[in-house]
């Protein structure tokens, strides 16, 4: 299929540049560089080490997937490289498919590089070392940051210039991973301000807040692999909804609803 031979040349054109090997070496640092560090500080300790670990995951893979992801589609735009693939037997769908798989299967390989390069450090010098759990926490990591990844690819098709991009998926990070708790306490006293908050609005704040997608994901990690700590708003309440399903689902939304919506626009715009 013609997305395929989008997605392949994709992937070889990301992969050459200098870029990806930065991206390569910062995951390489932070998953082998802090397993160093803590057998270099005292004894290797793999629970601590996925406590330590989880908190950078949760605010630094974001902005990873974002750098992976911003120029998807924009710089072809830009640069007019869409309008000549367009004008081969390829769909405006084929394209966004194509560069949404070559990106996708980038970030995947960068952080596989670099977590398959600690893991195998780890094996041989922490005595408890779970590749199972292990593997779980890659994951989750990957899941997570491709979520960003697809976000500023949505971005990329909905914008028109690289700058409007880069402005719109940094405000998204603000907002999504920085700020959602905020927000979503702001909207609740906006909308209840005029009467105390009774069990619906408190209901609803907590539903938001659990599936914004930095506390879905420290959610999966410190419920299903004990790694970093439970978030708050999912320790303290037992709704139905909090449970790794819908944190997976959440998390599976913040990635597709974005394209969905970010396509429609590219669809729509004048190439």
């Amino acid at each position: 299929m013609s997305w395929r031979v989008i997605a392949r040349g994709n992937l070889r054109g990301t992969a050459r540049e200098r870029g990806t090997l930065a991206l390569v070496c910062g995951f390489l640092l932070g998953f082998g560089g802090l397993a160093a560090l803590i057998v270099y500080v005292g004894e290797p300790s793999f629970e601590g080490y996925l406590d330590l670990l989880a908190p950078g995951v949760s605010l630094l893979v974001p902005l990873a997937g974002i750098v992976v992801g911003y120029d998807a589609v924009v710089t072809e735009r830009e640069t007019g490289t869409a309008v000549l693939t367009l004008s081969m037997p390829h769909s405006r769908a084929a394209l966004v498919a194509g560069n949404l798989a070559g990106r996708t299967a980038l970030f995947a390989g960068v952080v596989g590089v670099a977590t398959g390069l600690t893991g195998l450090g780890m094996a041989a010098t922490y005595p408890a070392f779970d590749a199972g759990r292990y593997l779980g926490f890659v994951a989750v990591t990957v899941g997570y940051g491709i979520v960003f990844v697809w976000l500023a690819a949505a971005l990329s098709m909905a914008l028109s210039t690289s700058r409007r991009v880069i402005a719109a998926a940094f405000g998204s990070y603000l907002g999504l991973v920085l700020s959602w708790n905020v927000i979503v306490a702001v909207v609740e006293a906006v909308l209840f301000r005029f009467r105390s908050p009774g069990p619906e609005p408190v209901a609803w704040s907590t539903a938001a807040t659990f599936v914004g997608p930095r506390t879905a994901s420290a959610y999966l990690l410190g419920e299903t692999l004990d790694a970093g700590v439970v978030p708050p708003v999912a320790a303290e309440v037992t709704a139905w909804y909090v449970s790794p399903a819908v944190a997976a689902l959440a998390l599976v939304a913040w990635a597709v609803v974005p394209v969905a919506i970010g396509y429609g626009a590219f669809q729509r715009s004048d190439l």
